[in-house]
């Protein structure tokens, strides 16, 4: 177990900011799927998946789903909540090389400000031999440990956080500790 805490202490999610006029820039730490920073404050990330579990350290008031520039999903906490994921994914599976944009506002953040996250759908490829792992593992918390910890060994972050994260994960207690070392952990926390 120690060979697998030495890549993620490396190798967290980083926050996504938003720069938005003229609300105030936005971050969100975003654990799952793993996404980079890019120009301009926003953040991407290749799923390997095309269902990803959606890990937010934040509460959020609010989170948009957005497609070729048009909205397709939204959840809106009441006025004075917030919600916290993870959340299943709530829309249609991401297709290999589409582009979705995620809009998340935290709980603290000025109405109008959303930090913006891209997920990129992998090729069709990895997303069917990802599938493929997954079905295998079946139930063994063993074998999805050792699948995740191989994952960060050849620094594939994106395929670990999914297993880490995926809703076929089994229940486990060296699993849950470790997810929730993850999202401890958070954006460098």
């Amino acid at each position: 177990m120690l060979a697998l805490w030495a890549p993620i202490g490396l190798s967290l999610t980083l926050e996504a900011q938003a720069l938005q006029r003229p609300a105030a820039p936005v971050a969100v730490c975003v654990v799952a799927p793993r996404v980079e920073p890019v120009a301009e404050g926003d953040a991407v990330g290749l799923v390997p998946t095309p269902a990803p579990q959606l890990v937010v350290v934040e509460p959020l008031r609010e989170l948009r789903i957005e497609r070729h520039g048009r909205l397709v999903w939204r959840q809106q906490a009441p006025v004075g909540q917030a919600f916290r994921a993870p959340l299943a994914w709530p829309v249609a599976p991401i297709a290999p090389g589409e582009v979705v944009l995620l809009r998340l506002r935290p709980e603290q953040a000025a109405d109008g400000a959303f930090a913006h996250v891209q997920l990129v759908g992998a090729s069709a490829e990895r997303m069917a031999s990802t599938d493929a792992l997954i079905h295998s593992l079946g139930q063994r918390p063993l074998a999805w440990l050792a699948a995740i910890e191989a994952a960060l060994e050849v620094g594939d972050v994106s395929l670990a956080w999914a297993l880490l994260f995926a809703p076929a994960l089994p229940e486990a207690p060296d699993l849950a500790a470790l997810k929730a070392e993850v999202v401890r952990r958070g954006c460098g926390g």
